[in-house]
């Protein structure tokens, strides 16, 4: 919890208890004694580990990067090199020796080098053109020394690992460049990307980079996703107008702005800084008061323990949700179940208070939930010595029926959308700008809200047009292109102010914009607009729904802008099933009236049949009103 509280990454967190449980099991076999109980319990500990895109440079960084590299030394220009364009991991650049250069035999021909790798495994790469030219200008150069190492120092010695690294630090700020922005790792992530991006085959690139398994280089390809920018550019030009996005700019663009955007230079805090502190022992014990000290003490330790591995911008809302629910289970259960300690709680106990939760008409989605929350409750309390039933883990789930999407018609989507134009164009420039910006990224990106707010200017690539996910559900990262119009209000919203990375990318009055300001502002245009029930999720489902059903995007690639981990879940956010069912339904029925009539005798089914699919072909060509693909 401490490490995870000083923002440690989950990998950093699970690597040191992997060490502390090894060094423990040494200790025991040393001591001989087989009754030693390891203190790291891995189903309590381990911290979740989200799949994270490859930290590669924007193609705008690599080339302010680049020219301060080329104003250094010719030695630094080959090593950089050969981590940016031929993808070297920094330990291999500094096992690199004079003799696993070997020069071009034809002119026709690349140079190689012999390069290893992790496990000391070999591999061959060739070298493009320049950078084969920059290791020959340094050849000639090289003095003779006694250390074979292809890059040495002015000492006359290899390079270390820090020496590479601290000489690539030094080229950052010589390029005005903020620290972290550059790295060794990152020049080999840049390489992969672009061989990526240039459909280099993935066992190819695989065995360039020296990786042992194919799924270690899916994540480059991951990163690059070669054809999810093309495949929502098409499909968002198929929903839009021909000049989509070119009134924005008109819109916002006043000279007011413009001086605005001058004198709106106040630094902005970071999302951590903006993010509302967790919630202290004290704060825990105050909501929580009137529960008995045996259980309050186990409460407070587990809350704490739970809120360090939840996101800052999560910690004080969820504690406080699990809180309520622990609370309140826990003061039915010692008042009616007179439940005087864990020892004496059973299962008919827990089976008593989910009947007086349907009592009360709870959605079987909120029983579960606080299910969930009872059960890691219980099983923390367990892990500490406390005595529980194990049939208080067998109580089973109420049955949730099947969750459907509530994407927006497309008669009221183009309601709200022109209601949020309408309105935006009455507003000063900077609050235009910004509301735009929000609900643009809702509705042409599809992100979930609590992935809006956490999102920082250094999230934002101007040159790519598209967004960095990086606290996706799960802690799945992910990239997302955006329209034309998307990118414009961002512009407009950012002009102006200072480019801290870590900075919020939306601001409302010199602070992080908030999930309420959203809601209030969304609720207003929906009234407006005659649109009930609308969320800010509602928009992720019209946004699905639309690229899929009108925009023709395929379903593979939206399961990636989405960020969704199987494929079924984004079919059931698009709503395609009316569709493809009813498409699967005719071409069955066609099939069978054809085989019918290919067999007269047969002709049991074939009035009935006939009728059916003539229905359906008539009215192929227009939905009938309410349907999905009359709205899209």
């Amino acid at each position: 919890s401490v490490e995870l509280a000083e923002d440690l990454s989950p990998a950093t967190v699970n690597r040191r208890l992997a060490s502390l449980s090894s060094f423990f099991e040494f200790l025991a076999d040393e001591a001989g004694d087989d009754h030693w109980a390891n203190p790291v319990v891995w189903r309590l500990h381990r911290v979740r580990q989200g799949r994270h895109l490859p930290r590669d440079l924007s193609e705008a960084v690599a080339r302010q990067f680049w020219p301060a590299v080329c104003l250094g030394p010719v030695r630094d220009q080959a090593i950089v090199a050969l981590m940016l364009d031929a993808g070297l991991r920094v330990r291999e650049v500094t096992a690199l020796r004079v003799q696993d250069f070997e020069a071009a035999l034809q002119p026709a021909e690349l140079c190689s080098l012999r390069v290893r790798g992790k496990g000391d495994k070999e591999r061959r790469v060739w070298l493009a053109t320049e950078t084969a030219a920059l290791v020959h200008s340094w050849l000639a150069q090289r003095p003779a020394v006694v250390d074979e190492a292809l890059f040495i120092t002015r000492r006359g010695r290899g390079f270390s690992v820090r020496g590479i690294q601290d000489r690539v630090k030094h080229y950052t700020r010589c390029a005005g460049l903020q620290p972290d922005q550059v790295s060794c790792h990152r020049l080999r992530h840049t390489f992969a990307r672009r061989m990526a991006e240039a459909r280099m085959p993935l066992p190819s690139l695989s065995h360039w980079l020296g990786h042992s398994q194919l799924k270690t280089t899916q994540i480059y390809i991951d990163g690059a996703n070669p054809d999810v920018q093309g495949d929502y550019q098409a499909a968002i030009d198929r929903l839009s107008e021909p000049a989509e996005g070119q009134g924005i700019r008109a819109a916002i663009s006043t000279p007011e702005a413009t001086a605005a955007s001058d004198e709106g230079t106040e630094p902005t805090p970071s999302l951590e800084a903006a993010a509302a502190p967790s919630l202290t022992a004290t704060d825990i014990e105050r909501m929580a008061s009137g529960l008995p000290v045996w259980l309050l003490s186990h409460i407070v330790e587990f809350l704490l323990a739970k809120q360090v591995r939840w996101q800052p911008h999560h910690r004080r809302a969820r504690t406080r949700q699990w809180l309520g629910e622990l609370r309140r289970a826990w003061t039915w259960l010692l008042n009616e179940r007179q439940v005087a300690g864990y020892a004496n709680l059973s299962r008919r106990d827990l089976s008593a208070y989910l009947t007086h939760c349907h009592e009360r008409e709870l959605s079987s989605g909120t029983i579960n939930h606080f299910l969930s929350t009872f059960w890691a409750f219980l099983k923390f309390v367990e892990d500490r010595g406390e005595p529980i039933a194990p049939g208080l883990y067998r109580v089973p789930r109420p049955k949730q029926p099947d969750w459907q999407p509530r994407p927006l018609t497309e008669a009221e989507y183009t309601r709200l959308e022109q209601v949020v134009l309408t309105a935006t164009a009455e507003e000063t420039p900077e609050m235009a700008a910004l509301d735009l910006s929000w609900f643009f990224i809702l509705s042409d990106g599809g992100l979930r809200v609590s992935e809006l707010l956490t999102l920082t200017i250094g999230d934002w690539d101007p040159q790519t047009q598209a967004l960095h996910i990086r606290h996706g559900k799960g802690g799945h990262e992910r990239r997302v292109p955006v329209s034309v119009r998307t990118a414009q209000a961002l512009e407009l919203h950012l002009a102006g102010r200072r480019t801290e990375r870590q900075a919020p990318l939306l601001v409302r009055m010199g602070q992080a914009m908030s999930a309420d300001y959203i809601r209030r502002r969304l609720h207003i245009f929906a009234a407006q607009a005659q649109v009930e029930g609308l969320t800010p999720h509602r928009l992720r489902h019209t946004y699905a729904t639309r690229l899929l059903n009108g925009g023709g995007l395929p379903i593979t690639t939206l399961q990636k802008l989405m960020g969704h981990r199987r494929l079924d879940t984004t079919m059931l956010y698009t709503a395609v099933y009316d569709q493809t069912l009813r498409g699967d339904y005719a071409a069955a029925m066609a099939r069978l009236q054809a085989r019918s009539e290919s067999s007269p005798d047969q002709d049991l089914w074939g009035p009935t049949i006939e009728a059916v699919f003539q229905t359906g072909t008539e009215t192929s060509g227009a939905p009938e009103p309410g349907t999905i693909a009359n709205c899209v």
